[in-house]
């Protein structure tokens, strides 16, 4: 009897440090997505397209690792930069969509996530369909 007590005792000392410990305070802000016509930004919306894709995070724990996705595929070529100053980072990188459908961008850090689903609808060059962006996720 006077075992199981004290492993009780411990097993609740183990899980006390884990309850009390704060909570990381990073957080996605947004995901945006655009590509360049001329000299202004225009929806990355056709097969092809220069998209600039780019999510960012705010918080006192800005700089945990995080990752951006489409898809499930994470953006190669997503470069992270840092704002220590504001307790703010983005994650930015380049993409081309393949072919038209849907395509969800997942942004996520520490326990934040963005998504932004994205309709291709547009042939190559043309850029003639429109751009779905529904916006959902959470924090």
């Amino acid at each position: 009897m006077r075992i199981a007590g004290l492993t009780a005792l411990a097993a609740g000392a183990l899980v006390l440090p884990a309850i009390l410990a704060p909570t990381a305070s990073a957080e996605v802000e947004d995901i945006t997505i655009y590509a360049w016509g001329g000299e202004v930004p225009v929806a990355c919306d056709y097969v092809g397209a220069n998209c600039t894709v780019m999510a960012r995070m705010f918080g006192a724990d800005y700089a945990l690792p995080a990752s951006l996705t489409i898809n499930g595929r994470e953006l190669d070529s997503a470069e992270r930069l840092d704002y220590p100053d504001r307790e703010r980072s983005a994650l930015r990188g380049t993409w081309r969509p393949p072919a038209k459908g849907t395509y969800t961008i997942v942004a996520t850090q520490g326990s934040s996530t963005k998504t932004l689903v994205l309709e291709v609808t547009g042939d190559a060059q043309l850029g003639s369909g429109s751009a779905g962006l529904l916006p959902t996720g959470s924090s």
